[in-house]
């Protein structure tokens, strides 16, 4: 017997304190409700556990997140309900103005109500917000987008459409600042325009057709609803446009402002130049085989001649904007173009004796060197050096009409049926802009080219991004800080970066709708004024019933995208519990058991404390 070390004692101690440790715990878990409360009850638990506890706090406010979206977008909805139904009352004020049993002062007061109606259009516009968030007058472009367009502006778009022009009609602008902006609106059917500021005609106010002489403060303005930077191509127009087609087309408008009498000249030569520096294309083919009733070649005479008897007068209230408008234009123009011509271009039905071989370019040379005078004085002057038979618009107009279908079919002019891509005697549909006859460049006379000779579709991939591409106009640039406040408005809809959603809002001004004109409303003074109102109305609350619908499509993805939200994250907290709770009956059960061995190893403790005392009866 020893009593130095009393080995029952120490055994029974170090089993009450591990019963003592295991009853803590369990008496730890039972109160918490927690299996896991220190990653020493489970590492790999606790490091899952976490991860999951993320995820559901990230999907509960993701949740959150898409019903301030929902409210978000209910704001911009609600404000564009009361913009519907100012149009709708500015679409039926625009149908009591066509009535022509109304007198001046009668228009003048619906006048005066459309013009009010147009400011509140633009209040809506201006001041609905949510948040402090401006949404209804945002510009709604992308600005990767955006990107694209621009790098490819100044790597090649716009430098060949400037050597194409100057090339072709030897025009050139010298020392002109020109802005470039970037905007989103599929209710504007442009993939770009040109805009400048014109000295308004006597008598007539800024911003109306009336306009004369050259244009200053240039904007060159780029669709994003209808350009996509990835092939070069957009969706305006009858059939794919060409974004460098369109920057040539517009390119002309640019230089033409700047070094002639533009805004005096008609608009079916502004537009037909425009058209004829790049050739004919798939517009002018739609027009002509729809308008004739059929793609039988044999419909080319009904197809041409329903095209030009588009062109009425040639002045601006004749002028829709529409597809076969363009196509009369073009057709115009290269028939023009042809008349001086004459002889060294395959013939001509009639015309002076001393035939030019520069074609329209002596038209330009003209209206470049003589810059307050018109197109009438431009056919006057080619008439008195006998290049041409008639000495004014009107009786130009005559002889286009009259001439049409001869000039079409002549063997010479075959280039014609060539754009049309006639095969077995069928206008084929295609969307390949077919062959090309004496409309690219000055020079070039009855050689067939390709539209991609004319224009190749380079993709710019090796060229290199230049920040002043054009050697006749200074451009300034839109600024980071402009795409990017009319970027996408994005919504949080996930636990993990990249899961977002984006709200694009459109600009919804008057402005943005085409129911502004230089500040008030569309003009209801006339009859035929007031008609034009109704269709640009129409296409206004088009517009608007689009955006609700965008706005509508976005709160209904919401709504799914928050069930879905909830319903992971449930599941995910069921996973987290299953790890991290618990099991009550089960550590109960484990805690009673704790309990019991804790009063069995006190009691032991103190029966192996008395046991040594027996030595005491051997000393006795």
């Amino acid at each position: 017997m020893i009593i130095n070390n009393n080995i029952g004692a120490m055994n029974a101690y170090r089993l009450l304190n591990q019963n003592n440790l295991s009853g803590s715990k369990a008496m730890e878990k039972l109160s918490s409700g927690l299996r896991i409360n220190r990653a020493s009850d489970d590492v790999a638990g606790l490091a899952i556990s976490e991860k999951m506890r993320a995820q559901i706090r990230g999907l509960n406010q993701s949740t959150r997140n898409a019903q301030d979206g929902i409210s978000m977008i209910q704001t911009a909805e609600g404000a564009l309900e009361e913009s519907h139904n100012i149009l709708q009352r500015m679409r039926e004020l625009a149908v009591q103005a066509a009535n022509d049993t109304n007198t001046a002062s009668d228009r003048s007061a619906i006048q005066a109500e459309i013009d009010q109606l147009t400011k509140d259009i633009d209040r809506i516009g201006n001041n609905t917000e949510f948040n402090t968030i401006k949404l209804l007058n945002r510009n709604s472009v992308s600005q990767a987008e955006a990107d694209a367009i621009i790098s490819n502006l100044k790597k090649w778009w716009l430098k060949e459409a400037e050597e194409l022009v100057k090339a072709g009609f030897g025009l050139e602008a010298s020392d002109i600042n020109m802005k470039v902006e970037i905007f989103d609106n599929p209710s504007n059917p442009a993939a770009a325009l040109v805009e400048a500021s014109f000295q308004s005609a006597p008598g007539n106010t800024i911003g109306t057709p009336d306009i004369t002489g050259q244009g200053s403060n240039l904007t060159l303005k780029i669709n994003l609803a209808h350009s996509r930077p990835v092939n070069g191509s957009s969706d305006g127009g009858s059939g794919p446009q060409y974004i460098s087609r369109v920057m040539a087309h517009e390119m002309v408008h640019a230089v033409m402002m700047t070094t002639m009498n533009f805004g005096d000249l008609p608009i079916w030569f502004n537009e037909g130049t425009a058209e004829f520096i790049h050739g004919a294309d798939e517009r002018l083919k739609n027009s002509i085989y729809l308008a004739g009733g059929g793609l039988g070649a044999t419909h080319l005479d009904a197809g041409v001649s329903a095209v030009v008897n588009n062109i009425g007068s040639g002045n601006y209230n004749d002028w829709n904007g529409t597809s076969i408008d363009y196509s009369t234009a073009y057709l115009a123009v290269r028939y023009l173009d042809w008349q001086i011509r004459g002889t060294q271009d395959g013939g001509r039905i009639s015309g002076g004796t001393n035939a030019d071989n520069d074609g329209i370019k002596a038209v330009m040379d003209y209206l470049k060197n003589n810059p307050t005078h018109n197109l009438d004085s431009a056919l006057s002057a080619l008439h008195s050096a006998n290049k041409i038979s008639f000495s004014s618009t009107a009786e130009w107009i005559n002889a286009f009409k009259s001439d049409i279908n001869t000039f079409a079919n002549m063997e010479s002019q075959a280039g014609i049926q060539l754009n049309m891509n006639v095969v077995n005697g069928q206008f084929a549909p295609e969307t390949d802009t077919g062959s090309i006859i004496g409309s690219d460049v000055t020079g070039i006379s009855g050689n067939a080219k390709t539209a991609e000779t004319i224009l190749p579709q380079t993709d710019g991939t090796n060229a290199t991004e230049v920040d002043q591409p054009l050697s006749g106009f200074t451009i300034a640039w839109p600024s980071t800080s402009e795409l990017q406040n009319n970027s996408d408005l994005k919504i949080q809809i996930g636990a993990n970066t990249g899961q977002n959603m984006a709200l694009r809002f459109g600009d919804m001004r008057s402005t943005a709708l085409g129911i502004s004109n230089a500040g008030s409303g569309l003009d209801l003074s006339s009859h035929t004024k007031a008609s034009k109102a109704i269709t640009k109305y129409e296409q206004a609350i088009s517009f608007v019933s689009s955006e609700r619908s965008k706005l509508g499509s976005y709160q209904n993805r919401l709504e799914h995208t928050i069930r879905n939200l909830e319903n992971t994250a449930e599941n995910l907290q069921a996973s987290e519990s299953a790890i991290r709770d618990v099991d009550m009956a089960k550590e109960m059960i484990a805690f009673t058991k704790m309990n019991i061995l804790h009063q069995a190893a006190q009691a032991m403790l103190s029966q192996a404390n008395m046991h040594p005392q027996s030595v005491l009866q051997l000393l006795t």
